[in-house]
C-alpha cells in the first residue's frame, strides 16, 4: 500500500481533454490500420532492403582494395608478385564483410529476429547475398584490372584469386558459426592473415614452382576450396534455421 501511494504521488494528473485526445488518436490509428491494404514484401525486395543496413565504410573499404590492386598491378615487376597481390587482396575483401554479417549476434537481436516474419534465417541469407555479391564484384574488378595491366588471360587471373577468396569465405563462416561474437571477428582476421602468409611462404620457398604453377593446379585448388565454402554456407544456414540454441550456443545453455 505504501508503494502504491508513493507512485500515486508521482503520477501527474491528466485532464479530461487530454484523455479524449488520446482516445481519439487511438481510434483514428485503429481505423487507419484496418483500412490499410496488407503488403507482403518479396524476398528480392527484402534482400535489396538490407543494403541500407550495411555500413558505408564497408563499400569504401572494398573500393580501396580495388584501387590498391590497380596500383600494385601497375607497379608489379613480375607475374608472381601479381599472383600474390590479387590472392591477398581477394581474401581481404571477405574480411571487410565479417562485421555486418554477424551484426545480429553483436547487437544481441538474434532472438528478436527469430520472432519476425522475415526471421534470422532470412536476415542471414539476405546479408550473405548482399555482402557476397559485393565482395565477388570487387574481386571481379580486380581480376579485370589485373588481366588488362598484366596482359594475361582473365580466366587465369580469376584462378589466382579464387582459392584464397574461397578459403577466406569458408573459414570466416566457420568462425562466425562456432565462435562467440566478441572473438569471431578476430578469428576471421587471423584466418585471412594465415591465408596470406601461406601465399607469401609458398612464393618465397618455391619461387619457380609458384610462378610456373599450371592452370590445372590452380583450378583444382579453387574447386577444393569451393567445395568447402559450399559446405560452410550450408552448415551456416542449417544452424540459423535450427534456432537460437544452434546458432548462438554460447548464449543458449540448453544446446548440446
Amino acid at each position: 500500500m505504501e508503494l502504491e501511494r508513493h507512485y500515486a504521488t508521482q503520477r501527474e494528473p491528466i485532464s479530461a481533454r487530454k484523455k479524449n485526445e488520446l482516445v481519439a488518436a487511438m481510434v483514428a490509428e485503429d481505423a487507419r490500420m484496418h483500412g490499410a491494404r496488407p503488403h507482403c514484401m518479396g524476398m528480392a525486395a527484402f534482400v535489396a532492403s538490407e543494403v541500407r543496413y550495411v555500413p558505408a565504410w564497408t563499400w569504401v573499404a572494398q573500393v580501396a582494395l580495388v584501387v590498391l590492386m590497380c596500383a600494385m598491378a601497375h607497379t608489379a615487376d613480375s607475374i608472381g608478385t601479381t599472383k600474390i597481390a590479387i590472392g591477398m587482396l581477394s581474401a581481404m575483401s571477405v574480411l571487410v564483410g565479417v562485421s555486418p554479417v554477424q551484426a545480429s549476434k553483436l547487437h544481441r537481436v538474434v532472438e528478436l529476429e527469430y520472432a519476425c516474419p522475415y526471421n534470422a534465417s532470412s536476415v542471414m541469407i539476405a546479408r550473405l547475398i548482399v555482402l557476397g555479391c559485393s565482395s565477388a564484384l570487387a574481386v571481379a574488378f580486380m581480376v579485370g584490372i589485373t588481366a588488362s595491366m598484366a596482359n594475361a588471360s582473365a580466366f587465369d587471373v580469376a584462378l589466382w584469386a579464387c582459392p584464397p577468396f574461397f578459403l577466406s569465405c569458408a573459414g570466416s563462416l566457420m568462425a562466425l558459426r562456432k565462435a562467440h561474437p566478441a572473438t569471431a571477428t578476430t578469428l576471421c582476421a587471423a584466418w585471412t592473415a594465415s591465408c596470406s602468409v601461406t601465399l607469401l611462404a609458398l612464393a618465397n620457398a618455391l619461387p619457380n614452382l609458384y610462378a610456373n604453377t599450371s592452370v590445372a593446379t590452380w583450378a583444382t585448388a579453387a574447386a577444393m576450396a569451393l567445395v568447402w565454402l559450399v559446405r560452410e554456407v550450408t552448415m551456416t544456414f542449417r544452424a540459423v534455421s535450427a534456432g537460437l540454441d544452434a546458432f548462438s550456443p554460447q548464449w543458449a545453455k540448453t544446446h548440446n
